[in-house]
């Protein structure tokens, strides 16, 4: 990796603005990240990305709220309640009635769910790893306090009324 200093930052496209730069960035993370984590070694991850998000979750904070967890995801009621249900399928998710609310149903990680987010996120982690390899702890360290940061902001946007 080339080291950058902040009077170079621009150098490599100097005719766009650091905005659009972050956008086409952004939009190729994306796309290679997905690309990257199904093509590498054939590997085909027993967890989509929804389940993989949902179970870390599940895992984190144990069972909730088909609305608790959508609100965490960010997502509507009903998708969460598809990937529920494909997670139940799999094994790795029980759906019950709340406890303190029967008309409410509660999701929680099975022992197999949580097994397998446990093999998935190392799996992830070797490959980050592999492909991180010429970074520095510092380097690493600051992409994914960058990462949450961007991660906080997009939330934030998404739920600002004034959009």
């Amino acid at each position: 990796m080339s080291r950058r200093t902040e009077e170079n930052v621009g150098d490599e496209h100097p005719d766009e603005a650091p905005l659009s730069r972050v956008e086409l960035q952004l939009a190729l993370l994306l796309r290679r990240a997905e690309r990257t984590g199904a093509i590498r070694a054939g590997h085909t991850p027993a967890l989509e990305r929804s389940g993989y998000l949902l179970l870390q979750v599940l895992g984190r904070e144990g069972p909730l709220g088909i609305n608790a967890l959508a609100a965490r995801q960010g997502l509507d009621a009903s998708t969460v309640t598809r990937q529920v249900v494909s997670l139940e399928k799999a094994g790795f998710a029980r759906r019950s009635r709340d406890p303190l609310d029967g008309r409410a149903v509660r999701v929680e990680a099975t022992e197999a769910g949580l097994a397998q987010l446990e093999q998935e996120r190392a799996r992830r982690s070797a490959m980050y790893d592999q492909i991180l390899t010429g970074w520095s702890p510092f380097e690493r360290a600051l992409l994914a306090e960058m990462l949450e940061r961007l991660n906080r902001d997009l939330d934030a946007f998404r739920r600002d009324p004034e959009d």
